[in-house]
């Protein structure tokens, strides 16, 4: 009984934390997959939860929340009526008063502990949700780097990179290119993507999308060197254009004015465009 108590008492107070920390903020966007042992999962929960354990205990402490509902005595004995049978028979009226006064210190700890990783949970939401403009407000880079340490982590590397948390200044977009296995290039606005449950990319939507007519240009190329890459751009009909991520072997992206794309690609997007071609050469 000694045992199913202790570890129950593991689970709630160090265990508990991180998983409710874990659904709250798997809320708001995909979190960041980590493959680990069962060590490294346990100690990582274990830290997670010692911080706001420690500041539950001091707070309890501080304002007498333990003490109004029961002693170290309650404790003791507790835990000895749980270890010995023999002590539990002899003590049965003060074993269950002090079980009584057992369950409200530990509830007296735990409503201070779970309010703590709750609140905390919210702030980090609130702080992903708008972490492009929070960012963006900072002006120190040391407060930057605190930010993003804090933040990033905790989210899918794929949701950080198809997303508008690192987007520089609203008069950009995120457009991407995309190279698939059947060595076509797609090109268009980030609109949406899908990720897993564990996080990897499942899809890209692109807005106003595009395919790049590579053999044409080859051909036009090799006739007259001077051709322009801008047209052999091949508009898509539809407005937008899915792609699957397992499908992708190269995905290329740019933080471009609306207005640039539209009208045409800049020298930094023809330098890229080369760059993948050059690619698509070298693997056919």
């Amino acid at each position: 009984m000694l045992a199913l108590v202790v570890s129950f008492l593991v689970a709630v107070y160090l265990l508990g934390p991180n998983l409710v920390a874990r659904f709250i903020l798997g809320f708001i966007v995909p979190r960041k997959n980590l493959v680990q042992s069962r060590w490294e999962e346990f100690t990582r929960a274990v830290l997670w939860a010692a911080i706001p354990l420690v500041i539950a205990v001091l707070w309890a402490v501080k304002t007498g929340a333990i003490a109004k509902v029961g002693q170290v005595a309650d404790l003791e004995t507790v835990f000895s009526g749980l270890y010995s049978e023999r002590y539990f028979g002899a003590h049965r009226a003060e074993f269950f008063s002090s079980l009584r006064s057992f369950f409200w210190m530990n509830l007296a700890l735990l409503l201070p502990l779970y309010s703590l990783i709750v609140g905390v949970s919210i702030l980090f939401n609130f702080l992903i949700l708008h972490y492009n403009s929070i960012r963006n407000t900072l002006k120190s880079t040391q407060m930057k780097t605190l930010l993003a340490t804090i933040v990033l982590p905790r989210v899918s590397e794929w949701h950080v990179l198809l997303s508008d948390m690192l987007l520089p200044s609203k008069n950009l977009v995120l457009t991407a290119d995309v190279l698939t296995k059947s060595n076509t290039l797609y090109q268009g606005r980030v609109q949406d993507k899908m990720l897993n449950s564990d996080g990897s990319l499942h899809s890209v939507t692109l807005a106003s999308p595009r395919r790049f007519l590579r053999e044409q240009f080859q051909k036009a190329k090799d006739e007259l060197p001077d051709t322009e890459i801008d047209d052999f751009w091949h508009n898509i009909p539809g407005n937008l254009f899915i792609v699957m991520g397992s499908d992708i072997v190269n995905l290329n992206l740019r933080y471009v004015r609306e207005i640039a794309f539209a009208s045409g690609s800049s020298p930094e997007e023809v330098e890229v465009l080369r760059r993948l071609l050059a690619r698509l050469t070298e693997s056919k």
